[in-house]
């Protein structure tokens, strides 16, 4: 294999990674019982040597172990926000898997207990948010990480190439997000013309 490709390789094992981690943070209860991927994220190196081929919103993820430094070098050079944001996203998945494996059960009285679920509960929805919003983060920032090179294409077939691709990162990354924080389709939208004011005679 040759030396670019092994680098594009790497480069799409760790993206791979990084929506698997998205996954986790969006819906932990997915992954309670699987002790590989929880194991992963204990640290920077166990996430790097991380070695997964499974199926997930009906594609084929394929990671394969790559040495920290490796790892490092290839976010570094190819991916929004480096090493740092993937870091990061890793630490929000570990927090969202520990959440939900401390989740107290619901209770069916109007005691104290009761409203301290409520209490509890509200936590959960608001802990919700707050991952949904940093997938919703990510994904501005690896968007607008690519926006240069739709500006720059030389001619019109490449624009579109480049724009269809992210779109499809676009929903790939959102659908990730609970049923509830999910952004509507672009399809759907609606698009509101907007007029200019008329101006008044003086």
């Amino acid at each position: 294999m040759k030396r670019d490709e092994l680098k594009d390789s790497q480069t799409e094992s760790i993206e791979n990674t990084r929506r698997l981690l998205f996954s986790i943070i969006a819906t932990p209860s997915k992954y309670l019982e699987d002790e590989v991927i929880i194991s992963c994220l204990v640290s920077q190196t166990s996430l790097a040597k991380l070695s997964l081929q499974k199926t997930s919103e009906d594609e084929d993820i394929h990671i394969f172990s790559l040495s920290l430094n490796t790892f490092k070098q290839r976010s570094e050079e190819r991916l929004p926000g480096g090493f740092a944001a993937i870091d990061s996203l890793r630490k929000s998945a570990a927090q969202a898997i520990h959440k939900e494996k401390n989740k107290p059960q619901p209770k069916n009285n109007r005691s104290r207990d009761a409203l301290s679920q409520k209490v509890e509960d509200l936590h959960i929805e608001l802990d919700i948010q707050k991952r949904s919003n940093l997938i919703l983060l990510q994904t501005l920032s690896d968007v607008r990480s690519k926006l240069d090179g739709i500006v720059s294409a030389q001619d019109e077939f490449t624009r579109q190439t480049r724009m269809s691709a992210i779109l499809k990162r676009i929903t790939a990354i959102t659908s990730l997000n609970p049923e509830a924080y999910k952004i509507p389709a672009i399809s759907t939208a609606t698009v509101v013309p907007i007029k200019p004011k008329e101006r008044k005679n003086d």
